[in-house]
C-alpha cells in the first residue's frame, strides 16, 4: 500500500507511514466513509420516490407530444413507434449516465440513478421538440383500405337466415338493388380516377410544383364524384312506386309508407354523416397540398421526407398532414360500417351479398 501523502510504499505491519508519519488507516477510513455516505433518511427516500414518479410522468408527456408531432395522434397503428421512442431515450440516457460515472469514478444509488436517467431522457426528448417536426410520410396502404371491411364485418351477417317473408319483401329488395347499383356506380367512378391518380401523402407526391398541382387536380376530380353522390333522397323516393305494386290494401300501403317515411330522416342523416366525412377528408387533403404548393422553395424534397427551412412551416405542414390522414381513416371506417349494415340487410331479405369491389380509398 502506498502512502497518500508521500507516495512511498508502506511496509506490511505498519499502520502509519514510517517515512512521513501520515496515518494510512485514517485515509482509508475516510475514503470508505465518503464512498458509502450517511444512510438516507425516510424523508429523503420519499422525496426521491416522488421525484421519480414526477419525472416519469413528465417523460411520458414529452414523448407523447414528440410522437404526435411526427405520427399524429397516438393510435394502435403508431403505438409501436411511441414505445420505441421512449425505450431509445431511456437507453441513451442510461449510457450517458453510465459513461459519466465511469469518467468521474462515482456510482449513484439505484433510486437516484433512475431519477437521473429519467431526467436526462426527458431533456433529450425536450431537445427534439425544439427541432422542426419531420413527420413520417406514408401513402394510403391498400391493406388499410380493406381492413375495416374485415374488422367491422359481423361474422354472422353473411350466414344469417332470412327473416320470415312478408308482402313488402319485393319492395325492399327493389330498393336494396337500387342502393347496391348506386354503390357500384360510385366505386366504379372512383376506380376510374384511381387508374391515373398519384398516391396521396407520399413524399413523391410533394416532389415539385407540377406533381403537387397534379394531385390537387385529382382531388378536385374526386370531390366532384363525392358531390355527385351526396344526395340519397332520389333513391329512397322510389320506395313509393315499389310499394304501389305490392299485393296489399291501400290502408296497409299507407301505414307501411308512414313507417318508412318516419325512419327516413335517420337513414338520410347517416348518409349525410358519410358524405360529410368524405368531403372533410378531401377538403383537408386539398388544404394540405395547396399549402405545400404555396411553400415551394421553403422546403427541400428528399426521397423519404420534406425538410422545411422554417420550424413554423414544418409544424403547420405536420398539422395539416395528420389531419388529412386522420379524416381519411374516419371516412373509411364510417363507409365500411354502412356497407356492412347493407350487407346484413340483404342477407335478411334472402339476397346474395353484393361483391366487395375496389373501395373508395383515394
Amino acid at each position: 500500500m502506498k502512502c497518500k501523502a508521500c507516495s512511498k510504499v508502506i511496509p506490511d505491519g505498519f499502520t502509519d507511514c514510517p517515512w512521513c508519519g501520515a496515518s494510512a488507516v485514517g485515509a482509508v477510513s475516510s475514503g470508505v466513509s465518503g464512498a458509502l455516505g450517511p444512510a438516507p433518511s425516510p424523508a429523503h427516500n420519499l422525496l426521491i420516490a416522488v421525484s421519480i414518479v414526477s419525472s416519469s410522468l413528465l417523460f411520458g408527456v414529452l414523448n407523447y407530444f414528440a410522437a404526435e408531432r411526427r405520427d399524429g395522434p397516438l393510435s394502435l397503428e403508431n403505438s409501436g413507434y411511441f414505445l420505441g421512442r421512449c425505450v431509445a431515450a431511456i437507453l441513451l440516457a442510461a449510457i450517458l449516465v453510465f459513461a459519466y460515472g465511469k469518467i468521474r469514478g462515482t456510482k449513484l444509488r439505484g433510486p437516484m440513478q433512475a431519477l437521473v436517467i429519467l431526467t436526462v431522457s426527458s431533456l433529450l426528448t425536450l431537445s427534439t421538440l425544439a427541432l422542426p417536426a419531420r413527420p413520417r410520410m406514408k401513402g394510403i396502404d391498400p391493406a388499410t383500405v380493406r381492413r375495416y371491411s374485415e374488422v367491422i364485418k359481423s361474422p354472422n351477417a353473411a350466414n344469417a337466415p332470412p327473416v320470415a317473408p312478408t308482402k313488402w319483401d319485393a319492395a325492399n329488395r327493389s330498393l336494396m338493388q337500387d342502393i347496391v347499383a348506386r354503390n357500384q356506380q360510385y366505386v366504379a367512378e372512383i376506380s376510374t380516377l384511381d387508374e391515373t391518380a398519384k398516391p396521396l401523402y407520399t413524399p413523391e407526391s410533394f416532389r415539385d410544383a407540377a406533381t403537387i398541382q397534379q394531385v390537387i387536380d385529382q382531388l378536385h376530380a374526386r370531390l366532384t364524384v363525392a358531390d355527385k353522390y351526396t344526395d340519397w333522397r332520389p333513391v329512397f323516393s322510389k320506395m313509393k312506386d315499389y310499394v304501389a305494386n305490392a299485393d296489399a290494401s291501400a290502408e296497409e300501403k299507407r301505414k307501411f309508407l308512414g313507417g318508412f317515411d318516419a325512419a327516413l330522416p335517420k337513414t338520410l342523416a347517416v348518409c349525410k354523416v358519410i358524405s360529410d366525412k368524405e368531403h372533410a377528408w378531401l377538403q383537408a387533403s386539398l388544404d394540405l397540398y395547396q399549402f405545400a404548393l404555396s411553400k415551394q422553395g421553403a422546403y427541400v424534397w428528399q426521397s423519404n421526407n420534406l425538410n422545411f427551412k422554417k420550424r413554423a412551416d414544418s409544424n403547420v405542414f405536420s398539422q395539416k398532414f395528420f389531419r388529412a390522414r386522420t379524416l381519411n381513416t374516419e371516412f373509411l371506417k364510417a363507409y365500411w360500417e354502412v356497407r356492412q349494415a347493407q350487407e346484413a340487410m340483404m342477407a335478411q331479405l334472402g339476397m346474395s351479398n353484393s361483391p366487395v369491389t375496389v373501395p373508395p380509398a383515394q
